[in-house]
């Protein structure tokens, strides 16, 4: 027995160190290079959305826009630039940053690969509002100057209530429960969904068409104030984020383990879910419901780079914004004059790649 022992060769300490120094290395130089090329192709895809659309724009055009040249067909191409094209791509970066960064912390507090913001009611307590102003809002009798605020306004609400809802169902004495969380969202989606139904059977042809398109996503009629007004919502809840994705990296070895290592784990846990309601909510109140964008891009991001949140969240932010940005100008340039919802089209990119994890999943070939 021992000369079987003593003929296995053991690895000098300083031989494993150096080993796993180079692995962190390699790890490090592959994750910066993944975030210089999606910074460097962002401007690219930036440049390429907005010149594609029902009315083609010409460089040449737009340059004798800019220089003052009197060019009325040149004007105009810069007014459906500078008005039209420009703000829906900067609002399909924002939001598809947005609502991968909250997939990744959901994934993460959850432990479960199966987890996205969606989980926790946002997007559904989201589409519910949203129905009951389409359904209702025309008795309520409002001035013509809040009509158009009174959608997202309502749809923020619903997002931020309903999950208030969940997070009061999962919460005991010691704090908030993952499996109750689980369990909330499940029973609580499940109820919205009921409501919807009946809001539908209610609704009149042409509203019920309203509520079929918002639940699909759009980014039709956006404009800069709501770009700024999203930007600012997904950004401090984003910053939030950041600043526990130690903490939130601690916690995936276990909820106790993390708590031994000096983790305000109920703290932390709180705080991130806050962030993840008002930044999911921030997303989905101008925009309507954008699905599968915060379950599958954490996994992509997630098979590079490993489940460290310090490089995961980042990475998940330029991965989401270049998913939804390409979405969104394949929704409006496949069958022009006519455009799908961006909806549409991230599913059919994101379901054929989940049935790639499943099936990897059954062979042992990849753990979250």
């Amino acid at each position: 027995m021992s000369e079987q022992t003593s003929a296995i060769p053991m690895q000098p300490p300083a031989a494993r160190v150096s080993e796993t120094q180079r692995l962190l290395t390699r790890d490090h130089t592959r994750f910066m290079t993944l975030c210089a090329g999606l910074l460097i192709v962002a401007p690219l895809l930036v440049m390429w959305a907005a010149s594609q659309g029902a009315m083609s724009l010409s460089l040449e055009a737009l340059w004798q826009s800019i220089t003052g040249t009197d060019n009325t067909d040149a004007n105009l191409q810069m007014k459906v630039m500078w008005e039209i094209r420009l703000p829906r791509v900067l609002m399909s970066l924002i939001t598809g940053a947005g609502l991968a960064i909250s997939g990744a912390v959901m994934q993460g507090i959850c432990r479960n690969p199966l987890a996205d913001p969606g989980l926790i009611g946002v997007s559904s307590g989201a589409a519910l509002f949203a129905a009951v102003v389409m359904v209702f809002g025309g008795a309520m009798g409002l001035p013509a100057v809040l009509q158009p605020l009174l959608l997202p306004i309502a749809a923020f609400t619903g997002a931020l209530v309903v999950s208030m809802l969940v997070f009061r169902l999962a919460r005991t004495t010691s704090g908030i429960n993952t499996l109750l969380l689980i369990l909330a969202g499940v029973a609580i989606n499940a109820l919205v969904g009921t409501l919807m139904g009946l809001l539908a059977y209610v609704a009149d042809d042409g509203t019920l068409r309203l509520i079929t398109f918002w639940s699909m996503g759009s980014y039709a009629g956006a404009n800069w104030q709501q770009v700024g007004l999203v930007a600012l919502g997904v950004g401090l809840p984003a910053t939030l984020m950041w600043r526990y994705k130690t903490e939130l990296t601690l916690m995936l070895s276990g909820e106790q383990e993390a708590k031994y290592l000096g983790v305000p784990v109920q703290k932390v846990k709180s705080y991130s879910l806050f962030a993840v309601a008002l930044l999911t909510a921030c997303c989905v109140c101008f925009t309507g419901i954008v699905g599968f964008v915060g379950l599958v891009t954490p996994h992509i991001c997630r098979m590079v780079v490993g489940p460290d949140l310090r490089k995961l969240l980042p990475l998940s932010a330029l991965t989401g914004a270049f998913l939804v940005g390409s979405a969104d100008t394949l929704a409006r340039t496949l069958i022009i004059p006519s455009e799908l919802p961006v909806g549409i089209v991230t599913s059919c990119l994101g379901v054929p790649f989940f049935l790639y994890l499943l099936l990897r999943e059954r062979k042992g070939q990849y753990h979250v």
